[in-house]
């Protein structure tokens, strides 16, 4: 029998299922305050049916505050905030605890108008600001800020604190090599270097009472040079186990560690042998994080030992009734979170609340309601990309009578392709779920049809949506419309042979897609480099190399100074790293001048046709030959049936990338706002 929705116990508190949900950052306050925007978010979650909400991190003194939106926890005026969401979330019979973070080196004196501190003066990569390496008394301080923080915890009736030791922040700056360079009895032996994070524990328990558990975040391996191994992690737990921590959290990684942490391109349960490692180990329950968005894979992580209890966080933003839907077997109706990070972490990075790219939603719940229409209406949707998807679905909950028109012969529109790159597999999530759900609803589905005034006329809509996406950008480059010149949408859909010699004009984000889908053509799957490992056939380092590229020399050519600028803040970097390890090369800063066809000898004496590409930078000029062209300079919106419909139709409205090219989030988040108004 599966452990998923068996009960736990945490040092004196009982939680219903091994479900915990991960403290995060979501934007909604500036001023440290819990108001009644978090309160509605996390509401939902209590409903849903996850056993534990640990929300945070939350700064014990201001010094320590490392985002504009983080909830404080400094003063005594934050406890009323507390109060009401634990009373609130309680009666849903779940428990909350809340993560103090302080920031040390992360935390930039931007937000806290205070200069940064640390263990040493070794300054952050990103902020770049020297922090004040911290005195014996002022250490006392701070310790004395986290027990102070979490008395205010228990006063607002919470059940358990946690205390975030990994990804980098203060606490793990003094456990770290990395970044503690002292001489003293807090600084040097592991054992010296774990004082800190010790007399925090010490000093918390012996304040508020044994009884109230201390829950310990930890980073199995910091993923940076010096950092914590998973030994010298095991050996931390052991300790602070005897000081008194009642549950380890154990994630991977920090923040500024050039090893990916948070994406889709991670293979699913990828750090969870860490919380397995750590388990083994100590005596309380370990929670294992990270990478698990599916609860059969927590089902799976809970049956296999590995750990006690699991912590979700993007998944409960993407659909927080999934504890429920699972426990009834509702599996189809679960939206599956898909790391793509463009809601919530690059939100957050660009100042914005955290929000999803298909929970329209999240972080909106008490302004978004989907309530039966007053007038059932005849709706004509047309496209069935992620926009159209949504705008159908909501209509249909609504009460409405839905008809979509597809012009091709699946749904799914531009975003198809957006799955079909390596470690990009995940976002199909969206269509299967969003397919499903207008299935369900009874939508008339009408495929292969492209709908025009005359279809609008014989269905006799009494509103119409209009979600008819982008078509790809043809610049007026002379020869572009060479033989063996083609999109972008061509090589995902297999329409056309690709040669070994492939040039791609445009670097954005169908460039780099399609680039790292071509760069897989005849690589090695990493079942056959696992085998030929094991066997001592092939090293480690062939090994990554042949899993990442096939025979393909691929260059993209783009005329900005750098590639991959449409992707996320998160996400860009990891982008860029994939395509050079695909062996693409990138020549950016140019302007492509001509393409046309050539005749190339061979070894064999032949000549054979090839296309040549011109094109100039830094006022000189270039040329490749390749087999393949593949343009991919983006999308412009397809307007041609808006425009004719235009003051036509009584009640129309238009969606994505027709108006405007942007992403899918957008073209989600106005298909159910156009869904609601219809």
């Amino acid at each position: 029998m599966s452990k998923l929705f068996e009960p736990i116990k945490i040092g004196s508190i009982e939680i219903k299922n091994r479900l915990a949900m991960s403290a995060m950052d979501l934007g909604f306050t500036s001023d440290g305050s819990v108001n009644e925007r978090f309160i509605d978010f996390y509401v939902e979650r209590a409903r849903g049916g996850v056993g534990l909400i640990v929300i945070g991190g939350c700064y014990p003194e201001m010094n320590g505050k490392v985002w504009k939106s983080i909830i404080g926890l400094d003063k005594d005026e934050f406890i009323p905030g507390l109060k009401k969401f634990a009373d609130t979330i309680h009666k849903y019979n779940v428990k909350v605890a809340a993560q103090l973070l302080h920031g040390g080196r992360s935390a930039s004196s931007f937000f806290t108008k205070m200069r940064p501190v640390s263990a040493s003066s070794l300054a952050h990569v990103n902020i770049k600001q020297a922090p004040h390496a911290l005195t014996i008394p002022e250490i006392k301080k701070v310790i004395q800020s986290f027990v102070n923080a979490t008395v205010r915890l228990k006063k607002a009736g919470f059940d358990a604190v946690e205390i975030h030791g990994g990804m980098g922040y203060l606490i793990n700056q003094f456990l770290s090599r990395a970044t503690n360079e002292r001489k003293d009895r807090y600084g040097g032996s592991l054992e010296n270097r774990i004082h800190f994070a010790r007399e925090i524990v010490i000093a918390i328990k012996e304040k508020v009472g044994k009884k109230f558990p201390v829950i310990f975040r930890l980073s199995g391996d910091d993923f940076v040079d010096k950092g914590l191994k998973i030994d010298e992690s095991i050996e931390i737990a052991k300790e602070l186990e005897k000081a008194g921590v009642d549950a380890f959290n154990i994630s991977p990684g920090w923040h500024e560690s050039r090893t990916p942490i948070m994406l889709m391109a991670i293979p699913r349960m990828s750090y969870i042998f860490l919380s397995e490692k750590i388990k083994d180990q100590v005596h309380v329950p370990v929670i294992g994080s990270v990478r698990v968005n599916d609860l059969a894979l927590a089902e799976e992580i809970l049956d296999n030992g590995q750990s006690d209890l699991v912590s979700i966080g993007r998944p409960l933003i993407a659909d927080p009734e999934s504890p429920k839907k699972y426990r009834k077997k509702q599996f189809n109706d679960i939206r599956r979170c898909i790391a793509c990070n463009q809601g919530c972490f690059d939100s957050l990075l660009n100042f914005k609340p955290v929000s999803c790219i298909y929970n329209v939603r999240a972080g909106r719940e008490g302004e978004l309601k989907i309530r039966k229409a007053a007038k059932k209406k005849k709706v004509m949707v047309i496209g069935g990309g992620p926009g159209g998807l949504e705008a159908a679905r909501v209509a249909a909950l609504r009460g409405h009578e839905v008809h979509l028109y597809e012009k091709n012969g699946v749904l799914g529109g531009q975003l198809r392709y957006a799955y079909i790159p390596p470690g990009r597999e995940e976002i199909e999530n969206v269509i299967t779920f969003l397919e499903t759900q207008i299935r369900k609803l009874n939508v008339k589905i009408n495929l292969y049809e492209k709908a025009d005034v005359k279809t609008i006329k014989n269905l006799g809509p009494d509103a119409v949506i209009a979600a008819v996406g982008g078509r790809p950008i043809i610049p007026p480059i002379p020869g572009i419309k060479e033989k063996n010149v083609v999109v972008a949408e061509e090589i995902f859909d297999n329409r056309v042979p690709v040669g070994k010699d492939v040039v791609i004009i445009g670097g954005g984000t169908i460039g780099c897609e399609v680039a790292l889908h071509i760069a897989k053509m005849g690589a090695m799957t990493p079942e056959v480099a696992c085998y030929l490992l094991r066997n001592k056939v092939i090293s480690g380092e062939e090994a990554a190399e042949y899993t990442s590229r096939g025979r393909k020399n691929i260059t993209i050519l783009e005329m900005k100074n750098k590639i991959g600028g449409a992707f996320g803040i998160s996400t860009r970097w990891v982008i860029i790293k994939q395509v050079k390890d695909a062996g693409v090369e990138c020549i950016t800063g140019l302007h492509v001048k001509e393409i046309k066809t050539v005749k190339i000898s061979t070894n064999t004496r032949k000549r054979v046709e090839k296309i040549c590409v011109t094109f100039e930078k830094e006022k000189k000029k270039n040329s490749l030959i390749a087999d393949t062209v593949v343009v991919a300079t983006g999308y412009e919106p397809n307007q041609d049936l808006v425009n004719t419909l235009n003051g036509t139709v009584n009640e129309f409205y238009k969606i994505g990338d027709c108006v405007s090219v942007r992403t899918a989030l957008e073209a989600i988040h106005e298909g159910f706002e156009a869904g609601l108004k219809v």
